[in-house]
């Protein structure tokens, strides 16, 4: 019954973060900001995913092009801002099942907030050997950044797991946020049938 309860739980978290964007399946009015600070007004289209590239044109019937993370700097759409994140690992079907995270060369993830530390939100696919098929799986990064590098760690969201892999997933979270004590004990204490949510207003309200 507990086994069936956890599995609930993590379909409700996975629908919960299953984002629909409005340019996952046509093409909607948004911006590509180039890396050179440039902006292009335009029609764009993505499929959350570090494999796909963005598709853009500057009206109905003009040309498409393709940008991967590498590049432009980002896009927005609305009240939607992404920006590229290059070389980064996160949690996926081979860290539930080998616990292995999953290195990723670059992917667009949506600013959550940004202050001392950045909060992004990423969907990355992975083959899952056990289900036979490709999956989607959110995951929250966390970036810090000083005069010469960058920082990352990624928090898992709705990856079904064992408890052992789950409180190996936390891990690195406690030396990201060593300068925030109130956030450890907060990661400490949380439990994975608990909403990650109250986590990030935490994270939010100290940043």
């Amino acid at each position: 019954m507990k086994k069936i309860t956890i599995a609930l739980l993590c379909l409700l978290k996975l629908a919960a973060y299953s984002q629909h964007y409005p340019f996952e399946t046509a093409f909607t009015r948004g911006t590509i900001i180039f890396r050179d600070s440039t902006q292009k007004n335009g029609l764009l289209k993505w499929f959350p995913s570090q494999d796909e590239k963005l598709k853009f044109k500057d009206s109905e019937k003009g040309d498409t092009k393709k940008y991967t993370p590498d590049d432009i700097f980002g896009f927005r759409c609305d009240t939607l801002k992404f920006v590229s994140l290059h070389n980064i690992e996160v949690y996926a079907a081979q860290f539930a099942i080998l616990g292995k995270p999953l290195k990723i060369r670059h992917i667009f993830g949506q600013i959550i907030d940004s202050g001392r530390f950045n909060i992004y939100l990423v969907f990355v696919t992975d083959y899952n050997p056990i289900a036979q098929s490709i999956q989607t799986f959110p995951n929250y990064i966390f970036e810090k950044k000083y005069d010469s590098a960058t920082q990352y760690a990624a928090y898992p969201v709705a990856v079904r797991m064992r408890d052992k892999k789950f409180e190996k997933a936390k891990e690195p979270l406690f030396g990201f946020f060593r300068e925030y004590p109130e956030i450890v004990n907060k990661l400490k204490d949380y439990k994975k049938e608990d909403d990650f949510e109250t986590v990030i207003s935490l994270m939010r309200r100290q940043n």
